[in-house]
């Protein structure tokens, strides 16, 4: 069964982002300069800054939707995904590494209590579950480290 077709409860979700998002940074700082900015460069932006800034957005903006969806407004089923990465990119250009850093790890910890916090019955919802698999597991695949492990196994 494939990621796209496979149904994730709260602990899968929770172990994904522990088994992988929690150790992002640690991973990050492992590497070089260079090799951040070798990262970087190969998943399309200029600095690791963006990157990880990218990342948090995409936490953000599922949450958003989920809380939306939960109260019963209808969200629109197409995003302009470059659009929002540009706009993310321009709203965080001026943020340090270490700034940014902090931001990513705040939010992944609301990201977690959101996931612990959320009614058992959001995960039958087919957009909720795609959008939280994106955010926990596809997109951490998407953008893993080159020192990191995958969190396919969770």
């Amino acid at each position: 069964m494939s990621s796209q077709e496979q149904r994730y409860s709260r602990q899968d979700l929770s172990g994904a982002l522990e088994k992988g998002w929690k150790h992002y940074l640690t991973y990050l700082s492992a590497l070089s300069p260079d090799e951040q900015v070798r990262y970087a460069r190969a998943q399309g932006y200029a600095r690791v800054e963006d990157v990880v800034a990218h990342i948090f957005a995409w936490w953000e903006l599922s949450m958003q939707r989920t809380r939306e969806v939960l109260r019963g407004q209808h969200i629109p089923i197409a995003d302009d995904m470059d659009e929002f990465n540009a706009s993310v990119v321009a709203q965080y250009q001026g943020w340090t590494l270490p700034a940014i850093e902090e931001k990513f790890a705040t939010t992944l910890t609301t990201f977690e209590r959101f996931l612990q916090d959320l009614p058992a019955s959001a995960l039958d919802n087919d957009r909720i579950q795609l959008w939280l698999r994106l955010d926990a597991i596809d997109h951490y695949e998407d953008h893993k480290l080159p020192n990191a492990l995958s969190v396919r196994e969770v």
